[in-house]
């Protein structure tokens, strides 16, 4: 199964499948990254040490220039 963990401006991170269904919020994308490596460890390949990166893609928040400037915006009001 493919994974996504989407970061957000808040640095929180979502862990959701390839096409859409969120399967868990955590704290940050290095507890989602765990999260996602224990459950393929225990569902998919109880025997396995180490699960790759290979159906794990992390997508990084990136302030955009809207975001930007909402943050200049809101520090003048």
């Amino acid at each position: 199964m493919f994974c996504y963990i989407k970061e957000w401006p808040n640095k929180m991170a979502t862990l959701m499948t390839a096409d859409g269904i969120v399967l868990c919020t955590c704290k940050n994308t290095d507890e989602a990254r765990k999260v996602w490596y224990d459950w393929k460890r225990q569902q998919l390949h109880p025997q396995m040490q180490d699960a790759s990166d290979a159906d794990l893609e992390v997508l990084r928040y990136i302030p955009t220039v809207t975001d930007r400037l909402k943050t200049v915006i809101a520090s003048y009001v």
